[in-house]
């Protein structure tokens, strides 16, 4: 089988303890179940809504088939992060002039949560998007 889902990184500075224990929450208020796995470093949930989800995930990986939702997954491990970032604005609402900044963390958090689909085209995958920018707020 191909590889599928779309992938989204993201860098906090909360906890993975912290942000599982939330993703726990939020997976019974979606009636989802979950899985953890960890791997050397790097920890990992797994959500699917049921065995038939399940099921058809293994079969044809990350979809939406079964009533618009569809299984997805949060990776996370602890890094560094040095690195520089060109900022820019979005239709001139920042207050800061864009430029290139060093960054320099010594501890920071890495999570990459893959979905279905593009969040720009399907509202469960952007719903899963949502909550997670959310928790790592």
């Amino acid at each position: 089988m191909e590889l599928t889902g779309n992938l989204y990184g993201f860098y906090s500075n909360k906890s993975i303890s912290e942000v599982f224990k939330s993703l726990e929450e939020y997976s019974k208020n979606i009636n989802f179940k979950f899985e953890h796995n960890s791997f050397q470093e790097e920890k990992s949930m797994f959500f699917y809504k049921d065995d038939s989800m399940l099921d058809h995930h293994d079969e044809e990986g990350y979809n939406t088939e079964i009533n618009g939702e569809g299984c997805f997954n949060v990776e996370a491990k602890e890094t560094k992060l040095n690195g520089i970032a060109t900022l820019f604005e979005f239709d001139g609402e920042s207050d800061f002039d864009p430029y290139d900044i060093n960054l320099a963390f010594t501890q920071v958090y890495y999570y990459v949560l893959t979905v279905p689909h593009l969040v720009e085209n399907d509202m469960f995958s952007q719903k899963v998007h949502r909550s997670l920018l959310s928790i790592l707020s």
